[in-house]
């Protein structure tokens, strides 16, 4: 047996990687058996996948890729149906099985008898791997992850990238922007852009989240501005044509009373950012109502 390493560079990205290559003395038309080292990528994740309004999808999808890279097709596959579980539950609550789901996103017109019998084998796919030892091809693999991409990019990315549309696109009465933006608007783009009684609403709200310690921190994201203690503890997205903010607790709902006005349990709902309770705020009233929930989450942290 003869062994042979090499570390090689792609000349086009110039990235590097360990090659382990084996060879049997004795089988002389047999090529060199080739061992790479981080493994080549099966696919990239999908260009929205920043734009998921869900951590759990995203962690989802995280770890079916990871499992591509070992081929661990059992797991893809698997994984696959869960994501599509989650996505139901996402989009129509949690309604019991696949079927009941299927139907309660065709009552919804969320999903056409058409696109049920193309979802219909993947989720079999899962079924078979998860209780028959099935996995398939890298082939088959690819069409089952074409097909479930497809539905989550349709029922949960474009809806939200829709509401940046909304915010881009000038009103009748209001001005025409001689020339739109290249990309969506970042969350800082957006603070920059608001008007002027809702950026002050922001500030106070801003000011009142640090004055809760000195080892509050801000991070801006893509779709949102996190404050974090050890852990984010409030997401912010701001919404300039609705003059609107949208912040997300890390605070359990069943220990909150969510019926006032401005509260909402979005442990079901897909949204940016993290937390489970949402608040919208409209005014520096709306942000000393809430601000009791904020410390208690940002005490959690």
């Amino acid at each position: 047996m003869s062994f042979r390493v090499l570390i090689v560079e792609c000349c086009g990205c110039e990235n590097l990687a360990f090659v382990k290559m084996e060879h049997f003395s004795e089988d002389h038309d047999q090529d060199w058996d080739q061992t790479i080292f981080p493994p080549v990528a099966y696919r990239p994740l999908p260009d929205w996948f920043e734009d998921l309004p869900d951590e759990t999808i995203k962690l989802i999808f995280e770890e079916i890729y990871k499992s591509l890279q070992t081929e661990s097709y059992y797991l893809a596959t698997f994984g696959s149906r869960t994501l599509i579980d989650r996505l139901i539950v996402l989009t129509v609550g949690d309604v019991g099985n696949f079927g009941k789901g299927f139907k309660a996103l065709q009552d919804r017109q969320m999903l056409s008898q058409h696109e049920r019998d193309i979802l219909q084998p993947v989720v079999d796919a899962g079924h078979a791997a998860a209780h028959r030892g099935w996995a398939p091809s890298k082939a088959l693999m690819s069409i089952i992850l074409d097909t479930v991409e497809g539905l989550v990019h349709r029922l949960l990315v474009l809806p939200k990238l829709t509401e940046e549309l909304k915010e881009a696109v000038p009103g009748r009465s209001g001005p025409v922007k001689k020339s739109l933006p290249s990309k969506i608007l970042t969350i800082k783009d957006k603070i920059n852009a608001a008007p002027s009684d809702l950026k002050a609403v922001f500030e106070y709200l801003e000011a009142k989240l640090r004055e809760f310690g000195e080892d509050v921190a801000t991070h801006p994201q893509k779709h949102y501005l996190a404050f974090r203690r050890n852990r984010n503890f409030a997401s912010v997205q701001i919404y300039n044509v609705k003059k609107t903010l949208r912040v997300y607790l890390n605070l359990d709902p069943e220990t909150v009373p969510c019926d006032a006005k401005g509260m909402r349990d979005v442990r079901k709902i897909g949204h940016y950012g993290t937390g489970n309770l949402e608040v919208e705020i409209r005014s520096k009233q709306d942000v000393d109502r809430f601000l009791n929930l904020m410390k208690q989450s940002y005490q959690a942290s």
